[in-house]
C-alpha cells in the first residue's frame, strides 16, 4: 500500500517539524546557566573613570608588583616604596569562568611588603584584582597568575 501526499500534508509536516525544533531550541536556551561577569555591572561601569585614575596612578608601578604561588599560598610582593603599616585595601582573586570561585581578602602586606593568600581550593587561570591605597592615593592593578 503506497501513501500518496499531497503538497498541504508535505506543508503541515514541515510547519511542524519546523516548530517543534524551535520549541526545543527555546527549552535548551533556558536551560543554559548564564551568569553575568559582574552581577553589579552598571554601578560599576558608572564608576570606570575613577578606575582609569587608579590604574594611571599605578602604572609606574605595575611591572615592580610580583605574583607566585609558594607553599600553598599566593603571594603579591610589592615595592619598597609602599610602606606595609600605611598600605591598606582588597584584592579580588577573579575567576573568568565561574564566579562560584571568586575570592576577596583585605590587603595586608606583611613587614616585607608581601601580600599572601591560601590557595588551596584554587585551581586554573585567575585574574588578581588589587585595589589599594597609601597617603591619600589610590591605585590599581590587574595581574593574571596560573594555580596548579
Amino acid at each position: 500500500m503506497k501513501i500518496e501526499w499531497n503538497w498541504g500534508t508535505k506543508l503541515v509536516i514541515a510547519m511542524a517539524t519546523f516548530m517543534i525544533m524551535i520549541l526545543s531550541m527555546v527549552v535548551v536556551m533556558f536551560r543554559q546557566d548564564i551568569s553575568l561577569v559582574e552581577k553589579d555591572y552598571y554601578p560599576k561601569g558608572q564608576a570606570y573613570q575613577e578606575m582609569i585614575i587608579k590604574e594611571r596612578n599605578a602604572l609606574p608601578f605595575k611591572d615592580d608588583i610580583r605574583l607566585g604561588v609558594a607553599n600553598g599560598r599566593v603571594q603579591v610582593k610589592f615595592p619598597d616604596f609602599f610602606k606595609p603599616e600605611t598600605t591598606t585595601g582588597y584584592v579580588q582573586i577573579y575567576h573568568r569562568i565561574s564566579d562560584n570561585q571568586d575570592r576577596f581578602a583585605r590587603l595586608s602586606l606583611n613587614e616585607n611588603g608581601v601580600f599572601s593568600y591560601p590557595a588551596v581550593d584554587l585551581k586554573g587561570r585567575y585574574i588578581l584584582k588589587i585595589s589599594w591605597q597609601q597617603e591619600g592615593a589610590e591605585y590599581y592593578t590587574e595581574k593574571s597568575i596560573t594555580i596548579e
